[in-house]
């Protein structure tokens, strides 16, 4: 199953890829660019005990053909 939770923080919009919790990722072992490539997103939070992982959905502005 593929997780499609959608997020807004700050008025932008979020597709979250995977959640753990806190406890479970060292960043002082690690490097923050090196998870974002190991699990395919551009942004990395931490709220609710949890860390997520997650992709910003980009706004095209585009105006209709006719």
């Amino acid at each position: 199953m593929i997780n499609k939770e959608i997020i807004e923080i700050q008025g932008r919009t979020f597709q979250v890829k995977r959640k753990f919790p806190q406890h479970r990722i060292n960043f002082e072992k690690g490097n923050p660019s090196d998870l974002k490539i190991f699990f395919h997103c551009d942004t990395i939070f931490k709220a609710q005990g949890l860390v997520w992982f997650a992709d910003e959905i980009k706004n095209i502005e585009y105006e209709e053909i006719r």
